[in-house]
């Protein structure tokens, strides 16, 4: 597969999204959904070592359905911290209603991969599943569950499932549902 083949891949996914009867209901609301700022908490499934991270969500649309999500985490490996950078583009299927999210970007992870070897940074990029809800019904916060696929030019590619909540940044007293 081509790295051109990914990019048209969620080229064509954000078109069909924008364009779909619940994006074009969804323009008819008024505001934007608010950015997000979150943490959240797992492990790393090849070593069940803790993964403590944070990130912001911003939306790109209006309503929500494609945030832009900068992010980082700290790997606590036993005697050894890694360190991860990344930033991705996520689709959630109820836009500010929260549901489905599916995502993908790049991540930079710092480490020692090889045994014996410096600390490096090695790039590359990474697949993410999960379920995001928004703050409702009296709950000032939202959460999310989601497993991060990794790939990296290392022997054991990481996968991380966490738990985070997120906070929005305006906004706090509209999410009545």
């Amino acid at each position: 597969m081509t790295a051109h083949r990914p990019a048209r891949w969620w080229l064509l996914a954000t078109l069909l999204a924008l364009g779909s009867p619940l994006a074009v209901r969804a323009q008819s609301t008024e505001g934007w959904t608010p950015a997000m700022v979150g943490i959240r908490f797992g492990y790393l499934d090849r070593s069940t070592a803790s993964v403590l991270g944070a990130q912001l969500r911003i939306p790109v649309i209006r309503q929500g359905y494609v945030e832009l999500v900068p992010n980082g985490d700290i790997t606590f490996l036993r005697g050894l911290k890694e360190y991860q950078y990344g930033l991705e583009v996520a689709y959630i299927s109820g836009g500010r209603h929260g549901g489905l999210m599916l995502g993908a970007g790049t991540v930079a992870r710092n480490s020692i991969f090889d045994q014996g070897s410096v600390r490096e940074t090695r790039k590359g990029w990474d697949l993410v599943v999960g379920l995001k809800t928004m703050p409702g019904r009296g709950i000032p916060f939202g959460i999310q569950l989601q497993e991060r696929w990794e790939f990296l030019r290392v022997p054991v590619n990481p996968r991380v499932l966490s738990l985070g909540v997120n906070f929005p940044l305006w906004g706090w007293g509209r999410f009545r549902d």
